[in-house]
């Protein structure tokens, strides 16, 4: 048996630079026996066969060479040329507006899920207050107002809202709860906003806009996700998102499930605005008071008319009922509870059955045409649908809401303030008290007339002299 040890060294370099290629690989032809380049481009190669034999030496974006091995301890030189390829041009594009989107006469601002995560505002309906044509109002620190193209209320009865198709109505206040009782941030996937008049595509309640918010299904991003923020008014905000998907024996997705939770809690402003309204007809200097903005109940006002009853209560002018402040009728403990969950079953990859359930339930205070407190609210709302993507779909939903203890503060006020006593009876005794201990000293200040002589205009005259000087 003849035992051959032979050796065979080399350097690989780039043709055309000289530059040594590190970690080239030389190869006998047809086996598996090889080297690689050291840092300055050469190999050795032993080998346990006669001569002669064929190298074979690759490496990345280089042509394959093959060089004939006669004789022992010859330099083998391989001198490698680079490939050159022309490839086609290749255009990657994409886009946040849908074909949909872009072809409907509608005036349509979107978020998607990227848009979402960098918004600078502190959640993604707050965001929507930057789209074009948009307006937010923040009835409270727990209730965001949606308006477009100048329709600006506080109470956007004729703005529709939807979530996954169905309406966000509440039955009873007969609008939108907003954010208050919407999907959490964490499960949208786009929100879509048609700014203006909207009834010819969504009916009679899309006069002033729609938002249409789209949540993500479990078989996007399946997974847990957990987020929390904190900021002043001691407000703590958390949220998180379960999704889980199931293949069938062919790996392909067929059952999926998720849940959502969020809870919000602060301790919103108090309106405390001690200014008088509009319609006072006294200002804040008036001894007998006046009608404050954040007073409800001091509307109710009497007045004394000095000429044509001079000498009835002199001095009075007029005179409120104290009413009662809005921080002694409405709870600022805002809290806010929202839970979701649903199930996707795909009976085809285009074909989906979906049933999905949500819960919203909290206290807030609400700004409409007057305040009220929203307390111990609850909203609920069912649907299962059967859809062929972008083809039809079949829906069914139900909405139930419970107001729990929600209350008008205005007119609460109202019905404490007549409980404690009637306008009428005030009226009286507030002039018997005037005219008992307060007319008395009007009476005796230096430059009123000692004495009624009657109802002359030399008397009036003196009298309306002397009131105006007190």
């Amino acid at each position: 048996m003849k035992i051959y040890c032979q050796v065979i060294n080399g350097s690989i370099k780039d043709k055309i630079n000289g530059e040594p290629l590190i970690g080239a690989t030389v190869l006998i032809k047809g086996t598996t026996i090889g080297a690689s380049a050291d840092i300055n481009g050469n190999f050795t190669l032993n080998l346990n066969r006669p001569l002669p034999v064929t190298l074979v030496c690759t490496y990345v974006g280089y042509v394959n060479q093959e060089q004939v091995v006669n004789t022992e301890g010859k330099n083998v030189i391989f001198q490698m040329v680079t490939v050159r390829t022309n490839l086609k041009e290749i255009s990657i594009t994409d886009q946040r507006l849908s074909e949909k989107q872009r072809e409907a006469p509608l005036t349509v601002e979107a978020m998607d899920i990227i848009a979402i995560k960098e918004t600078p505002a502190a959640n993604f309906y707050e965001g929507l207050g930057q789209l074009k044509g948009v307006d937010l109002t923040s009835a409270s620190i727990g209730f965001k107002v949606i308006n477009t193209r100048g329709f600006n209320s506080t109470s956007p009865v004729r703005s529709l809202q939807i979530i996954d198709g169905v309406d966000n109505q509440s039955p009873g206040l007969n609008f939108s709860l907003g954010n208050f009782l919407g999907c959490s941030e964490m499960d949208v996937l786009k929100v879509e906003l048609v700014a203006g008049a909207s009834s010819a595509f969504y009916g009679p309640n899309a006069f002033n806009g729609v938002i249409s918010m789209q949540t993500r299904s479990p078989f996007i991003k399946p997974g847990f996700e957990i987020s929390a923020k904190t900021g002043t008014r001691d407000l703590i905000e958390t949220s998180m998102r379960y999704a889980v998907v199931f293949k069938n024996k062919d790996g392909v997705d067929k059952l999926g499930f998720k849940f959502n939770a969020f809870f919000m809690k602060a301790k919103d402003w108090e309106a405390n605005n001690p200014a008088a309204t509009p319609q006072s007809k006294s200002d804040i200097n008036n001894p007998g008071r006046y009608d404050a903005v954040n007073i409800y109940g001091d509307e109710y006002n009497g007045i004394n008319d000095a000429t044509a009853r001079p000498a009835g209560a002199p001095g009075l002018g007029i005179y409120y009922r104290k009413g009662y402040a809005e921080k002694d009728l409405v709870d600022y403990n805002t809290q806010n509870i929202k839970l979701s969950g649903a199930v996707h079953y795909r009976v085809r990859p285009e074909n989906e059955i979906i049933y999905s359930s949500s819960l919203g339930y909290g206290t807030t205070v609400y700004q409409g045409d007057n305040r009220y407190s929203l307390k111990d609210i609850r909203f609920y709302q069912n649907k299962i649908e059967y859809r062929k993507k972008d083809k039809f779909f079949i829906r069914f939903y139900e909405t139930h809401e419970d107001a729990g203890k929600s209350y008008d503060a205005y007119f609460t006020a109202l019905l404490l303030q007549r409980a404690a006593k009637k306008d009428e009876v005030w009226n009286t005794d507030y002039l018997l008290y005037y005219n008992q201990f307060i007319r008395p000293k009007v009476m005796n200040m230096p430059g009123y007339l000692p004495a009624y002589q009657g109802y002359g205009q030399n008397y009036i005259d003196s009298l309306q002299n002397f009131l105006n000087t007190i």
